[in-house]
């Protein structure tokens, strides 16, 4: 899909901002590279970088992210962003894998790859006491998730996944572009959007099924209504806290960002999604607001990290 990544940053006049998805962090063609819509498996990465050590420590990202790409292509797909308007140097990574089991070809890769041991071991602090990575992050700092795609809630979920494997990737779950109706080219996601929202909450034991129904349905409202500007897929924690959902919500700018709250504040459309009754009188009426354990949502908002022009070997 070819869209606009030029927008404004809000409070800064006319500034032009350019956002590059994150496809430009790797030189693997797109084609061949999984995101959040075809895989079937993903890992999201949380470190937090020592100010110290932040261009030499976002160096070192992009040198790994660049080698797994590239070494892993059709298998492993990563990229990494920063957080605006949240934590200063706070570094989130997003793998893509088909199954988990293709986790085992990176680890292999660790092992017995020269690369990587250059990548993850040579000094790049020679003028700061020495190391690689292990000095240039928070001690304790990294915290890995697992979340897969919520399936069981669409029409493509009505078939045999089994005889779909084939034609679907061979995905461990449902790759999250079956939640929508919308053709592939015209989704957004972690490979070709300027910015991602990473929503997360929690949901009670025994309003799990009316919570998922309810987040399905509001991605898919989303998905129709910001066609082109915004697509909402959802996600399952899996191996970790119980009942805690996942949304990324891929955007082309702040702009589409800035829609989407305006449209929770005002389309009626999204308001009378909200306000429909999850379950009957009998059973409490329960509305939206009580599929959500309260203070449990939060935003998070991502920018891809792009090496500058100087370090990718380019004119300034």
């Amino acid at each position: 899909m070819s869209v606009s990544l030029e927008t404004e940053i809000p409070g800064t006049g006319s500034i032009p901002t350019a956002l590059r998805p994150p496809r430009d962090q790797t030189s693997v063609p797109e084609e061949h590279l999984l995101n959040s819509a075809n895989a079937g498996f993903l890992i999201h990465r949380v470190g937090q970088l020592k100010n110290e050590f932040r261009d030499e420590g976002l160096e070192f990202s992009s040198e790994l992210v660049e080698l797994i790409n590239s070494k892993q292509a059709g298998y492993i797909s990563i990229f990494h962003f920063e957080e605006l308007f949240g934590t200063h140097n706070r570094l989130h990574w997003l793998l893509h894998l088909k199954r988990p089991d293709d986790y085992a070809r990176m680890l292999d890769m660790v092992d017995h790859n020269d690369t990587w041991r250059d990548v993850s071991q040579r000094n790049r602090l020679p003028r700061k006491g020495g190391g690689n990575w292990e000095r240039m992050f928070v001690e304790g700092s990294m915290s890995e998730t697992i979340i897969c795609p919520q399936h069981g809630l669409s029409a493509h979920d009505d078939t045999d996944h089994d005889e779909d494997h084939e034609h679907a990737g061979d995905t461990f779950q449902p790759a999250a572009l079956h939640q929508t109706t919308l053709p592939p080219e015209r989704l957004l996601n972690s490979v070709n959007s300027a910015l991602t929202v990473h929503r997360t909450f929690r949901v009670p034991y025994a309003l799990r099924e009316e919570a998922r129904v309810f987040a399905f349905e509001w991605c898919g409202y989303v998905n129709q209504a910001l066609e082109g500007r915004m697509t909402a897929f959802l996600y399952e924690e899996m191996w970790g806290r119980q009942d805690t959902l996942h949304l990324l919500l891929h955007a082309t700018s702040l702009d589409s960002y800035h829609r989407l709250l305006d449209m929770e504040r005002n389309d009626r459309g999204l308001r009378a999604l909200r306000d429909s009754q999850r379950l009957p009188e009998a059973a409490g009426g329960a509305v939206w607001h009580s599929t959500l354990i309260e203070g449990s949502q939060r935003d998070t908002l991502w920018v891809p990290v792009h090496r500058s022009a100087k370090a990718e070997g380019t004119a300034p």
